[in-house]
């Protein structure tokens, strides 16, 4: 009779959870890496037009562009903050995410111990229930043996 595992619909059900926690935390990863992206870009247009201003500055400029300009400074300055704002949310989704694979790992991991140690038993009294025979066919051959002699 070959092993099989009480549990098996259990523990596919827990590779399941598994692989739709992982999924989730790497639509997440991917995520935090676009927003991170994102808020870089949004720093590296602000350096630049810094550069740009201090550029015209040195040309001149009316009063009106240099408003202009500032005004501009201060909404990237703003998407820059809600870019770090996003960041954060999504790092601690991410955080709370991976501590839901991680639990489900571990769930998925004790099916498999108790899976591995039911099979473990199982091949025991297999080995157990072979020598037996062997034994039992030992003792017939010898005991036949020993009555012709």
């Amino acid at each position: 009779m070959p092993f099989r595992f009480s549990l098996q619909a259990v523990l596919r059900c827990r590779e399941n959870f598994e692989r739709r926690e992982r999924q989730r935390l790497q639509v997440i990863s991917r995520e935090v890496v676009k927003a991170q992206q994102q808020r870089e870009a949004v720093k590296l247009e602000r350096a630049s037009a810094m550069s740009q201003l201090q550029m015209k500055l040195h040309q001149g400029m009316t009063a009106v562009e240099v408003q202009f300009e500032l005004a501009c400074d201060r909404a990237r300055v703003r998407r820059i903050a809600a870019w770090n704002d996003q960041v954060r949310k999504l790092e601690d989704l991410r955080r709370r995410q991976l501590e839901v694979f991680r639990n489900t790992q571990q769930q998925r991991k004790i099916m498999e111990n108790l899976r591995d140690r039911q099979l473990a038993a199982y091949r025991l009294v297999q080995v157990r229930r072979t020598q037996q025979q062997m034994d039992e066919r030992f003792l017939i051959t010898h005991a036949g043996q020993s009555s012709h002699s």
